[in-house]
């Protein structure tokens, strides 16, 4: 029997797989609120956002994906590249971008927390702050008066959980689709890219993490494989919480730090913007070779 898929438009697809994802978030929505229930975990600790947001991601992304992929291709991982391979000259590329890419979305956070609405949409700016401040308690909350275990377990919970969900639906599911229904990689990358950004609900964060869905939309085309975007995205989020972690250490709060009174901040940025460029630059020339 041919998939699912076989003789269906790409915009019944995409229905589709924002059925799978509703169904999702319904079924694995109320299985987490069972499971912290049943546990007695109190509500809004750290153990219950652990439980809830692992189940919810998993649901929510992971296995609408993986449903998704089976019926466009009666096959698990291959329709999302999945089951190939990313080669180990592109890996460390990407481990070094890493690295140097912190400090250039650093400062396009800072950048983007500037930007105002005009006064005629301040009800929806208040709106968006009060998103924002939730999601700053909920990773305080996770983050707060950690110790080497906790971090571990932040690790898992907040890079390596969101990077295989996340890019199993986004960079697996939804750019293949756009990139056949559109017949333009690029505006694929483009358009997954937004709506990874706008999904996460966080408007003053919205410019450096669409910037950085385009990059790891391209290591997906680059790399020939998901698994570029996911090692990217774990060692974006992973170095992310080290590096808090470290400063907490030292009675820094992150949060409060002010990039522009820092004077090194911006010759840092300029630095690491020139590195990022050549390490893209030499990760693209270099993928041609494999891939020929």
């Amino acid at each position: 029997m041919p998939p699912l898929f076989a003789n269906k438009s790409y915009w019944l697809q995409f229905c589709y797989l924002l059925l799978f994802i509703a169904g999702g978030v319904i079924i694995f929505g109320a299985l987490a609120l069972l499971v912290s229930q049943l546990s007695g975990i109190a509500v809004g600790s750290r153990w219950h956002l652990y439980v809830t947001q692992s189940i919810s991601s998993f649901g929510v992304f992971f296995a609408p994906a993986l449903l998704f992929s089976y019926c466009a291709s009666k096959r698990w991982f291959s329709y999302s590249e999945a089951d190939q391979i990313a080669a180990p000259p592109l890996v460390g590329y990407v481990l070094i971008l890493s690295l140097f890419i912190l400090p250039v979305i650093a400062c396009l956070g800072y950048l983007n927390e500037q930007i105002t609405l005009p006064e005629s949409m301040q009800n929806i700016e208040i709106w968006m702050r009060k998103m924002e401040e939730a999601s700053k308690v909920a990773l305080h909350t996770l983050t707060a008066n950690s110790n080497i275990p906790i971090l571990l377990l932040n690790i898992m919970v907040m890079a390596i959980f969101p990077a295989i969900f996340e890019e199993f639906l986004f960079r697996g599911a939804i750019q293949p689709l756009f990139t056949k229904w559109f017949n333009n990689k690029h505006v694929a990358i483009i358009v997954t890219a937004f709506i990874f950004s706008a999904i996460h609900f966080q408007f003053y964060g919205f410019i450096p993490r669409f910037l950085l869905g385009i990059y790891l939309g391209y290591l997906l085309i680059w790399g020939k494989s998901l698994w570029l975007p996911i090692i990217a995205h774990f060692m974006h989020n992973a170095v992310s919480l080290i590096l808090d972690y470290g400063a907490q250490r030292r009675g820094i709060d992150l949060e409060t730090v002010d990039p522009s009174q820092i004077r090194e901040f911006y010759p840092v940025v300029l630095f690491s913007t020139f590195c990022v460029t050549l390490c893209i630059y030499y990760l693209w020339k270099k993928s041609k070779k494999i891939n020929v």
